[in-house]
């Protein structure tokens, strides 16, 4: 199923915010509730080319987001997901899967049934990355000077839970996030709150017949 929700606001001073997320139908045997007794861990993001620095801050604002809904998720915080798999001996075989993902979109089956076991983790989110830029310009000039800047900033991010043991993906989401702030200063917005409320917006969804308390 193909959903989209769109919403403009202002987020703060002379700040603007629109957002277009579409969501696909959840695979029928997975119940989210479930989340809340069997552990997903965040994954490193997959990122576009040129967008490699980014790619902790990508899963690390998901972990942010996650972390904002104890009550719906036990999550494993990208960090950490790392650590156990590096600890566990597992990192060729996370980098083989990573690399096959790229090109096939398919996270591997039996690597992720060992990744499953080193995380004690019955699902993984798989975050990535598709664009990232801001630009910014001038509004209004005052004898040469730049008095009013406004800067753009425009994120595309998808999300896919999938399940360990079976190989399955059993959810997933992809979002588009335009952020424009005005100003008489040049300012630039944090990557990492742009991507948290595009999080949060996309993981409504999930969540969305689950009680948040």
């Amino acid at each position: 199923m193909f959903g989209m929700l769109l919403s403009m606001g202002c987020i703060g001073p002379l700040q603007q915010w629109g957002e277009e997320t579409a969501f696909h139908r959840k695979t029928t045997s997975f119940d989210p509730a479930t989340l809340k007794q069997e552990r997903a861990a965040v994954l490193n993001a997959v990122v576009g080319f040129g967008l490699e620095g980014y790619a902790h801050q990508v899963s690390r604002s998901l972990s942010s987001a996650l972390e904002q809904r104890p009550a719906q998720i036990i999550a494993l915080p990208a960090h950490e997901s790392l650590n156990r798999i590096n600890r566990g001996g597992l990192t060729p075989t996370y980098a083989d899967m990573v690399s096959a993902y790229a090109r096939t979109g398919i996270l591997n089956r039996a690597g992720l049934q060992e990744l499953g076991m080193a995380l004690q983790a019955a699902y993984v989110f798989q975050p990535s990355l598709a664009s990232f830029s801001q630009s910014m310009s001038g509004r209004f000039s005052f004898f040469g000077l730049r008095v009013l800047q406004t800067r753009v900033t425009m994120l595309r991010l998808s999300l896919q839970l999938w399940d360990t043991r079976t190989g399955d993906i059993v959810w997933e989401a992809s979002g588009e996030a335009t952020l424009a702030g005005e100003d008489v200063r040049e300012f630039r917005i944090p990557f990492d709150e742009i991507a948290r409320r595009l999080w949060t917006h996309m993981l409504d969804d999930l969540f969305k017949d689950l009680p948040a308390q």
